[in-house]
């Protein structure tokens, strides 16, 4: 697994002794633990008036700008050996043409492997300057944004015909399989999201990948400002490929302890994992773990944040699981 890191603003956070933006990403790209990783100031952020102030300005001063989104990669350069930059054409950005070869050339003499990233919307716009640009050794990913991930839907096939002919070996297919649509008030509390669509996970070999990404089953962010208090959780069912909605029933955090948690805990979707002899609910599964430390009333639950990251960390454990059986 190779995590894709997309910076979306200067500083994590504010400080009072704050730190530089090479400081903050090498440090944090130092601490994670996969081969490589995966750098992107991703280019098909919309800047809407809604946007977080610091994201906005981080999108229209350096994303926006081909030099300055290079300069701010060239700045992580002292973790080459582990970090791949990931460029796109500014097509899908300003529409500006040819900028991929720039972005290549500066890059390419501070780091080893580069990875190029191309939308559905601008595929056929850009492929030939991929192809002139791109290595043996590079990766290339196919990012669907919302589009169902069929390659054989009318949309696709030519796109994916053209895809699995590129000489280069490593190429990914992106989507997120939770629709940005859905939201915890709608959620059925302990059914199916019908919505929610996982199976890139069956069909990327289709595409000629080696490999998928998927947000880590979770909802791809707006990075909007502000937001008010609905809790909910999405529930990965490795056995079925399926995620299931719980909800509270009043607006408050409290909800997360009192009814999410159990409802969760008491679900088919865990009787079915707990009976799994792939062992997808085991101690070494941290969101399982967590769930259960809140349960027993030894952690505290009343925190929306914490709960994506327990829903990260479970699909995460549960893709390991299926990639150490051989189902990936």
């Amino acid at each position: 697994m190779f995590p894709l890191l997309e910076i979306v603003k200067e500083h994590d956070r504010e400080r009072k002794d704050q730190k530089s933006f090479s400081e903050i990403y090498i440090e944090l790209i130092a601490s994670i633990k996969a081969q490589h990783v995966f750098v992107d100031l991703p280019l098909y952020l919309k800047e809407t008036g809604s946007m977080q102030k610091e994201v906005f300005m981080f999108s229209r001063g350096i994303i926006a700008d081909p030099e300055r989104r290079t300069q701010h990669l060239l700045m992580l350069k002292d973790l080459n050996s582990k970090i791949i930059p990931v460029v796109s054409s500014y097509i899908i950005k300003t529409g500006e043409q040819g900028t991929l070869g720039r972005q290549v050339m500066e890059l390419r003499s501070n780091f080893q492997i580069i990875c190029f990233r191309t939308y559905v919307t601008t595929f056929e716009n850009e492929i030939d300057e991929i192809e002139k640009s791109i290595s043996s050794e590079d990766f290339l990913i196919l990012d669907l944004d919302s589009l169902p991930p069929y390659p054989t839907s009318p949309v696709l096939r030519k796109i994916v015909q053209r895809f699995i002919n590129i000489t280069s070996q490593n190429k990914i297919v992106l989507r997120s399989a939770i629709n940005t649509d859905i939201q915890n008030v709608t959620l059925e509390h302990g059914g199916i999201i019908y919505e929610a669509d996982n199976s890139l996970i069956e069909t990327y070999k289709r595409f000629g990948a080696i490999a998928f990404g998927d947000y880590v089953g979770v909802k791809k962010d707006d990075l909007t400002a502000g937001g008010t208090i609905s809790p909910g959780f999405i529930y990965y069912d490795a056995e079925e490929n399926q995620y299931y909605g719980f909800k509270g029933d009043i607006k408050s955090l409290s909800e997360f302890e009192r009814t999410i948690v159990p409802d969760v805990i008491a679900s088919e979707a865990t009787h079915r994992m707990q009976i799994s002899p792939l062992d997808y609910l085991s101690i070494e599964n941290n969101g399982w773990e967590t769930l259960n430390q809140i349960s027993q009333g030894i952690e505290s639950g009343k925190s929306q944040a914490k709960f994506k990251k327990i829903a990260m960390e479970h699909y995460l454990h549960c893709m390991r699981m299926k990639i150490n059986a051989g189902q990936l």
